[in-house]
């Protein structure tokens, strides 16, 4: 088992800090955080929540659901400027997130991380809303693989027609041959991003104890697999409204385990036994509380099927083909070009972290950071016209400056 040295890594400096000790200023009661059997129309809408991001699990498009409701609320985001990650897979900069901490506080967490309850508690507001969302291991495991190019990750696998059946040739030895930053990713990573120590991958009760943390800890764990029904269980837990959850597709989540024999179907589901464990343990209780709907829930989901599928056939008239590995670009009807939620629904991740970075980093950021946001957003635009353009974002930066489009592309 490796563990990287950033992982290992603690300062003097850090050693001589105090013991944090969460103490609330607010206890809220269980109410609060539990997933409503029907909607109250009458519950204040929550606003902070922390999501957090496992890898290859479709969370780009629900994360666009927090940026999109983040900003229209005016809400501060926990973030290092401009970067999708909280020095993931290492701990967090505490005092770095503490130094920067606007004066309302914190509300949204959802940049990649691994779960520290401790930490997560002493960042974000008393009554924040935990939430994560998990997919089958088998597709997961694939997604990973293919995205993240491990085929020429590793060179052992670089000239073999099937590289599934190399790696699993001896998948302990072939996964240690990775960088720091995929390595991780290679087994059980639901589970190593939700907090889980690798050494603590063959330790039945180990395993047990973290799941029951994770059940303990959070209070929604989403599927991919149901992902609307997810949303609308998320959407009643969060008191907001039905239109505030839609989404378009921003990445492809192929299914490829088409592909693959059942030997190595079983080979992968053999390989991450615990994220199998994970995702059954949650999937089972997801379908526990959509049970305990009431007669309005299912409605709830066609409407937000609905909704969604109209959004798109308003906004857009295509899907372009698929870039930087498994990235989605659509193409906007000429009269939406200028609909802003059109073009927000259709913007990637990363440029929404870039966004939102501008407006909190605003008076710290330099020329070069802003230059390189500009020219990110250019290069993606080639390939998904629908998403935010640069104009868009210096108006909201700049909203007392009037400048034609031309002139704001030369800024």
């Amino acid at each position: 088992i490796r563990i990287s040295l950033s992982e290992q890594h603690v300062t003097k400096k850090q050693e001589k800090q105090p013991k944090w000790v969460y103490n609330p200023a607010k206890v809220y009661p269980a109410e609060w955080y539990a997933v409503p059997k029907r909607v109250d129309p009458t519950c204040p809408a929550k606003q902070n929540i922390y999501f957090l991001r496992t890898h290859q699990t479709g969370t780009s498009s629900f994360t666009n659901i927090l940026y999109r409701y983040g900003q229209e609320h005016e809400l501060n985001f926990v973030m290092y400027p401009l970067k999708l990650h909280l020095n993931y897979p290492a701990k967090l900069n505490l005092r770095y997130l503490e130094e920067v901490r606007p004066k309302k506080g914190y509300n949204i967490l959802c940049q990649y991380t691994r779960h520290r309850k401790m930490d997560m508690l002493r960042l974000m507001p008393d009554g924040t809303i935990f939430s994560t969302l998990l997919r089958h291991p088998v597709d997961q495991f694939l997604s990973v693989f293919h995205n993240y190019e491990i085929k020429n990750e590793i060179r052992n696998l670089q000239n073999h027609h099937n590289p599934y059946e190399e790696f699993f040739r001896n998948p302990q030895k072939i996964a240690l041959m990775s960088s720091d930053a995929i390595f991780p990713m290679l087994q059980n990573s639901m589970s190593f991003d939700l907090g889980l120590n690798p050494i603590q991958f063959k330790d039945d009760t180990a395993v047990d104890n973290f799941i029951s943390s994770v059940d303990q800890d959070f209070h929604l764990v989403m599927i991919l697999e149901l992902l609307d029904e997810s949303l609308v269980l998320f959407r009643r837990l969060m008191c907001w409204d039905l239109q505030q959850v839609i989404y378009v597709k921003l990445s492809l989540n192929n299914e490829y385990s088409a592909s693959i024999s059942p030997d190595i179907r079983q080979k992968i589901l053999d390989w991450n036994a615990i994220d199998l464990k994970l995702y059954n343990h949650f999937t089972d209780k997801m379908k526990r509380l959509i049970a305990e709907q009431d007669d309005d829930f299912r409605a709830e989901v066609a409407a937000l099927k609905k909704i969604n599928g109209e959004f798109w056939q308003e906004c857009y008239n295509n899907i372009l083909p698929v870039f930087n590995g498994n990235k989605m670009g659509y193409a906007l009807h000429e009269t939406h070009a200028q609909n802003m939620t059109c073009k927000t629904l259709a913007t990637d991740d990363f440029t929404q972290t870039h966004i939102i970075g501008m407006k909190q980093f605003k008076e710290t950021l330099s020329p070069s950071d802003i230059l390189m946001v500009r020219n990110h957003m250019q290069n993606q635009r080639k390939y998904n016209p629908a998403m935010l353009d640069w104009k868009d974002v210096y108006k909201v930066l700049h909203p007392d400056v009037e400048t034609d489009t031309d002139a704001v592309n030369e800024l």
